[in-house]
């Protein structure tokens, strides 16, 4: 009993340490992108299948987000990041196409993903600071890529805030895209605990757009966010509450072994209920009686 549950405990650490560098992925866009959610991947996979789904360049603008020092734990609600969460969940119904995952192994870079529409789309690069809170008033016609760094998350008490507040600057942000251009959001997060993470360096010298059309955009979302609360009453909602845990396959999986199981125990209980006298493993000496006899 005791190694038993000495087992259970290993598994579990086991499993806490492969996903403790993990981060979550989210995909939102107003074009139709071939893309598959999934609950783990690598990052060098989720690579390749952005690459290939935005090889035909579907948008205009592409909104390139990189958010470190989360994990998927902080989106467990719609309270942490309510405008992503609008998106992803179907209340925008601008939105045509969504992608998550729930857990990026290993590092996904935003670079990587801003090279690769560089270079297939020819997308010029508008570079934002996200913790200046500061963007252009407009920005120039497409394809473009909006590449927004925001700051690691804090350890404190206001991580929760933080990230609601990136949230409403990354929502003010696709507001400014014209109206009638199509775009992709693409949200990179790296995990906290990534031994890497403190060497992210977020590069604000970019001047050619830091000038007189920046907009200062310290705001406080809080109200927003209670406001939200108060009106939709699934605030509680996960950002990962469309993804679909048991699929054709598992299920056909776990009806297979609950059928072997049934043929099991009912082919046990059939040799157990079995009933044979005791006389029949005597020996029968009547015949060789009555031949003595004659």
């Amino acid at each position: 009993m005791h190694l038993s549950r000495f087992g259970l405990l290993a598994l579990g650490a086991a499993t806490v340490d492969a996903f403790r560098d993990t981060s979550p992925f989210f995909l939102a866009s107003t074009s139709e992108v071939l893309a598959n959610s999934a609950y783990i991947k690598s990052g060098a996979s989720l690579l390749d299948t952005l690459s290939t789904s935005l090889s035909s360049c579907p948008s205009d603008y592409y909104v390139v987000i990189n958010q470190p020092g989360v994990h998927s734990s902080d989106f467990s609600t719609r309270k942490s990041a309510p405008r992503l969460g609008a998106k992803m969940l179907g209340k925008d119904k601008a939105i045509r196409s969504k992608m998550t995952v729930n857990e990026v192994a290993g590092l996904l870079e935003a670079k990587d993903v801003s090279g690769f529409l560089e270079k297939k789309c020819k997308a010029k690069t508008t570079a934002i600071d996200g913790s200046s809170g500061s963007y252009p008033s407009s920005f120039e016609p497409g394809p473009r890529i909006l590449s927004v760094d925001f700051p690691m998350l804090s350890l404190g008490s206001d991580r929760a805030q933080q990230l609601s507040d990136n949230d409403g600057l990354l929502a003010d942000i696709v507001d400014r895209i014209p109206a009638s251009s199509k775009y992709t959001i693409l949200y990179v997060t790296s995990p906290r605990e990534f031994p890497d993470s403190d060497s992210i360096e977020y590069d604000s010298s970019e001047g050619s757009y830091q000038d007189a059309l920046h907009v200062d955009l310290k705001r406080d979302y809080s109200s927003w966010s209670s406001n939200a609360d108060s009106s939709d009453d699934s605030g509680s909602q996960s950002l990962f509450e469309e993804y679909q845990f048991f699929t054709p396959g598992i299920f056909m999986g776990f009806m297979a072994s609950f059928l072997c199981l049934m043929i099991l125990y009912i082919g046990v209980s059939a040799l157990s209920g079995l009933q044979v006298p005791y006389a029949a493993f005597e020996k029968d000496t009547s015949g060789s009686v009555q031949k003595k006899q004659q």
